[in-house]
């Protein structure tokens, strides 16, 4: 209860901070630039699979011989993260267990399910961060003030211990059997990962993901082209906005604004936080106030007119399967589905 008061809190001072920041910026203008562009935004929808397909070919490069998920319904599955992990208070990650839960319900073994998503987070930090790296050269020969290139570096170097930890755990020590074993002493022997499941055959399917080696690196290469994807994605809505901007502006945007909402993980959608960001950013590359936070409002349209109907495909598809499984235990027959 208190994680659920903590998340709402902190998606609300979100909320107040983005709107601060359309009223501060005039919330005219900013509608002005919108209507620019008017009924042509939708064709955000489609161009986003684009990026979000790229990704789903690293997620199933990695479950090669272990399922055979057809890509369509790993590209499903991965639309319904995203919609989760954007539209509602979960702080990122109620996406991930969905994930898992409806790979498992698709099949695959539930230890299989959770390893996959957990190697493939592990890999979107590194893309990420190289992403970012990359964000930090651009940002480095656009401005002459190099102090806001110090404090992004900073932060970034920061993360670099996190990152290596969090690999190292997984790998040689089993992140979740060492999970468990903590949280049995503060909570007095209980082992509350025991209800889920076992956290050594979890962490011994992680490790046979992290002996694949090399499919690990073209799964790496194909999320970094979905990050570049994304890029063509930001030029593509400024120029639906009728202000193009070159492709090395789109990187700094991109690339650092994941960054910044990916450290921002505990506000809901990085609500406040990524319109906060793209000003920054943005200012750095000469794009106005008011620009930079109609590209950030046209993101979230996005956002809301892909992920609603996903969540609602999402909500059939998770009544159909209750309703097997009643009928399944109606007649005797339950078993896995």
């Amino acid at each position: 209860m208190k994680q659920k008061i903590f998340i709402l809190l902190t998606g609300l001072l979100g909320m107040v901070l983005g709107v601060y920041l359309v009223l501060h910026a005039g919330f005219a203008e900013i509608m002005a630039l919108l209507a620019v562009a008017g009924w042509g935004l939708l064709w955000l929808l489609p161009f986003h699979l684009l990026p979000l397909a790229l990704d789903t070919l690293s997620w199933k490069w990695l479950l090669r011989g272990k399922t055979r998920a057809p890509f369509g319904f790993l590209l499903w599955l991965a639309l319904i993260r995203e919609s989760v992990n954007g539209l509602l208070p979960v702080a990122r990650i109620g996406g991930e267990l969905l994930g898992i839960r409806m790979l498992s319900q698709y099949g695959v073994s539930p230890y299989v399910a959770g390893a996959s998503v957990m190697v493939e987070i592990t890999l979107t930090l590194v893309s990420q961060f190289l992403f970012a790296l990359l964000g930090i050269v651009v940002l480095l020969f656009a401005i002459s003030n190099h102090l806001l290139v110090l404090e992004v570096l900073g932060f970034l170097v920061l993360s670099i211990p996190v990152l290596v930890i969090f690999f190292w755990l997984q790998k040689h020590k089993g992140l979740f059997s060492l999970v468990q074993n903590i949280s049995k002493r503060m909570l007095g022997g209980y082992d509350l990962l025991g209800i889920i499941g076992d956290p050594h055959l979890l962490d011994a399917e992680i490790r046979s993901f992290y002996d694949k080696g090399r499919a690990l690196l073209v799964a790496n290469f194909w999320q970094l082209a979905g990050l570049f994807a994304g890029t063509l994605e930001v030029v593509f809505t400024f120029w639906l906005l009728h202000h193009p901007v070159p492709f090395w502006a789109a990187l700094l945007l991109e690339s650092l604004g994941q960054a910044l909402r990916s450290v921002a993980f505990v506000v809901p959608a990085g609500i406040g936080i990524q319109e906060g960001g793209f000003m920054l950013f943005g200012a750095a590359v000469g794009i106005g106030p008011d620009l930079a936070l109609a590209y950030a409002l046209a993101r979230r349209l996005r956002e809301l007119f892909l992920g609603v109907p996903v969540l609602l495909s999402w909500a059939a598809s998770e009544s159909h399967y209750m309703r097997r499984r009643w009928l399944q235990v109606a007649t005797g027959k339950e078993g896995i589905l």
